[in-house]
């Protein structure tokens, strides 16, 4: 079964370690005649778990699935500092780390909870001065990199052992996993490192549901899927045509709504301002 990139669609993949978010997203396309894709939230060519590829028309959906939480697994080596955050640096430095408790990784864990700032690391793809962070780091430099604002929430400590802690948690969009693996570390006077990174959720979709494999029709969505945490509305045959061609139509309703025709198809994604929706773009031509 394939598809043309006039319509699109979504996959739920579960990415393999080893290799790029982007070469993953491209065997999707490819065993679904896909020229046209991307994917929603990059994951280290390390980390494993789900990976949201969007097919054809689905591209232009991504700034809207891009912000939903998402769920990781990991867990973080103490003693260690390297390079890039995780365990497949280079070793900068090495601590004892036989002295912390589990108790003392829980009393750490408390002051990343809610909203925190977070530095993002020297190997990541954030351009510095117009270039990406890691090619500069790659050169023996230190790129300055910025602070954001994240949000991390809902931690689990699973087990606690050979000085390696095994965790879960809920983190807002571009949320460092690395980042928190370093800095709890950090605080820790230790250092820290992550290892085994997997994302178990993004929004309300699961691992569950994903495939390692490129071509399994369970883990094919329709776009339409993929919008189930936004407000909808069925138009109309005389408003699917003004949206159609870009036109507001009269709402009460605000925010981030989806447009669909009778039919169940989605016209447009659009914003509203308790007046009027804006179409944001369009899917369906008139």
């Amino acid at each position: 079964m394939t598809f043309s990139d006039m319509c699109g669609a979504a996959y739920l993949l579960d990415k393999s370690s080893g290799i790029t978010s982007r070469m993953a997203t491209e065997s999707v396309a490819k065993a679904w005649g896909f020229s046209k894709y991307g994917h929603a939230g990059t994951l280290d060519p390390d980390a494993t778990g789900l990976l949201i590829v969007l097919l054809g028309k689905a591209t232009r959906l991504s700034r809207f699935i891009t912000s939903s939480e998402k769920r990781y697994s990991f867990g973080i080596e103490f003693g260690i500092r390297t390079d890039t955050d995780d365990s497949t640096g280079k070793i900068l430095e090495r601590r004892s780390a036989g002295h912390i408790k589990r108790k003392d990784i829980q009393r750490v864990l408390e002051s990343y909870t809610g909203s925190i700032i977070q530095k993002v690391p020297s190997y990541s793809a954030v351009k510095v001065d117009g270039i990406r962070a890691y090619k500069t780091a790659r050169k023996g430099l230190l790129p300055d990199t910025p602070l954001k604002k994240v949000s991390v929430t809902d931690w689990k400590l699973m087990k606690y052992e050979n000085s390696k802690a095994y965790l879960a948690v809920t983190v807002s969009s571009g949320t460092y996993i690395r980042a928190l693996a370093r800095d709890i570390g950090h605080d820790l006077d230790v250092g820290g490192v992550s290892f085994g990174i997997r994302r178990l959720s993004i929004g309300s979709f699961g691992i569950e549901r994903s495939s390692r494999e490129p071509d399994n029709p369970e883990s094919l969505l329709e776009m339409t899927d993929l919008l189930d945490a936004y407000e909808s509305v069925i138009l109309s045959d005389s408003d699917k045509r003004l949206v159609s061609h870009g036109a507001k139509i009269e709402s009460k309703l605000t925010g981030t709504v989806v447009l669909l025709d009778e039919q169940g198809r989605l016209v447009a994604m659009s914003d509203g301002d308790g007046s009027s929706l804006r179409p944001l773009c369009v899917f369906i031509a008139d």
